[in-house]
């Protein structure tokens, strides 16, 4: 490394002739023009402060994105170059403060438009073993296209998402309307015959049109609660005390279905921020799911640990199982394996868990059963990346992680 190249060479500087010192001044200069070059020519901004967080180094995009004033004195601080109020702020706080800033992002008008950039700072720590924090290094990207991007795919997504589900809702609404006609020319034809109506014949048909009006209703309320966003209400709860109220609620049709129901939940199972309702809500789903699956009875086991800073709910049952080649479509919309079933059970599940930042696995193997996992992630404490202020020079511009 050319560090060490120089470190060596500055150490027996006395025992050098003149023109050794000579080459080893050029290619310093060789090395250092290069790496200017490198970082003026960057797409990205940055910057570079020493501890009094004045700017040593300000590459050309850093200059063009924030509009740095050059008329601003060399040792006042960085913030003083900038014309943005907001930004100034923002730069002020950081560069005093002892956070390490990762993507902060801001608005900036301009030109009839507005851009979208990404600011971030972490502690410089010097080149040689003693890595003490020298200065700060800011780091600012233009995300504008980025976040267009984005924006288009979301919404592409979202269309084609709305698609699936408005062919699916129409295939679904189309079987119970075929029957309710159905059943209706049924009545006509027992309304218009010669003999007296057959009042016994007419309410078993009425009661037919009953069900399948029902399931329309249900059909559309799965629907709404799939294309609407899910309102959620975040209060602290135990994850353990909301699957033990979900065992007290499945007991019944378990027996029923002779499935035996076990429950294992860890000791010192943290409460999290949730919607209890939703949370049960998705539970619920996996639970019923995993005893329709054990139609000659079977062992329903409901999981609660801690793993990896996560809260990792399980259901698992000794069902039928899943075909492999049916795992990468079980949260879609519509998509079902049960006579009777909407299709719309995991997909909401899977929406319910991904609206509190977490998500949902599936393991399964058919003639053996399968366990869906919950995973919920537990809130990070403030954790330190770099040496403290007592492990180093009580220096102005340190950092710490946010």
């Amino acid at each position: 490394m050319k560090g060490s190249f120089y470190e060596k060479a500055i150490s027996r500087a006395d025992k050098l002739t003149n023109e050794q010192l000579r080459d080893i001044a050029n290619t310093l200069v060789r090395d250092n023009t290069l790496l200017e070059a490198a970082l003026q020519s960057m797409f990205d901004g940055i910057v570079v402060c020493n501890l009094d967080n004045v700017a040593i180094f300000v590459n050309r995009s850093a200059e063009r994105i924030l509009k740095i004033s050059p008329t601003v004195n060399d040792t006042d601080p960085f913030w003083m170059a900038i014309a943005d109020e907001e930004l100034k702020d923002f730069f002020c706080w950081a560069l005093t403060s002892e956070e390490t800033i990762l993507g902060k992002e801001f608005a900036l008008e301009g030109s009839g438009s507005t851009r979208i950039i990404s600011i971030s700072l972490s502690a410089l720590l010097s080149g040689d073993r003693s890595d003490k924090i020298s200065g700060t290094i800011i780091h600012i990207e233009d995300i504008t296209e980025k976040r267009k991007k984005e924006s288009q795919l979301r919404r592409a997504e979202s269309l084609a998402a709305l698609t699936t589900l408005a062919a699916g809702v129409a295939h679904e609404i189309n079987n119970p309307l075929g029957s309710i006609s159905i059943h209706i020319q049924l009545i006509e034809r027992l309304l218009t015959a010669k003999d007296p109506p057959d009042v016994p014949g007419i309410q078993k048909h009425l009661n037919i049109v009953t069900e399948e009006m029902e399931r329309l209703k249900q059909i559309v309320v799965d629907f709404l609660f799939a294309v609407r966003p899910v309102d959620i209400t975040l209060m602290k709860d135990n994850p353990g005390t909301i699957v033990r109220e979900v065992v007290e609620l499945v007991k019944y049709e378990a027996g029923k279905n002779s499935v035996t129901v076990n429950l294992d939940i860890a000791k010192d199972i943290p409460d999290l921020l949730m919607d209890k309702r939703q949370i049960k809500q998705a539970i619920l789903n996996l639970a019923q799911n995993a005893i329709a699956a054990m139609p000659n009875g079977g062992t329903l086991t409901f999981g609660v640990r801690v793993v990896n800073e996560e809260v990792q709910i399980s259901v698992s049952d000794t069902g039928v199982g899943i075909p492999e080649s049916q795992l990468s479509k079980i949260f879609e919309p519509y998509f079902t394996t049960k006579k009777n079933g909407t299709g719309l059970g995991l997909t909401i599940t899977f929406k319910i868990i991904k609206e509190h930042s977490g998500d949902i696995t599936v393991e399964s193997k058919e003639g053996k059963g399968s366990t869906f996992t919950i995973h919920l992630p537990i809130p990070q404490q403030e954790k330190k990346s770099l040496p403290t202020l007592e492990a180093t020079a009580p220096l102005a511009g340190s950092h710490k992680e946010q």
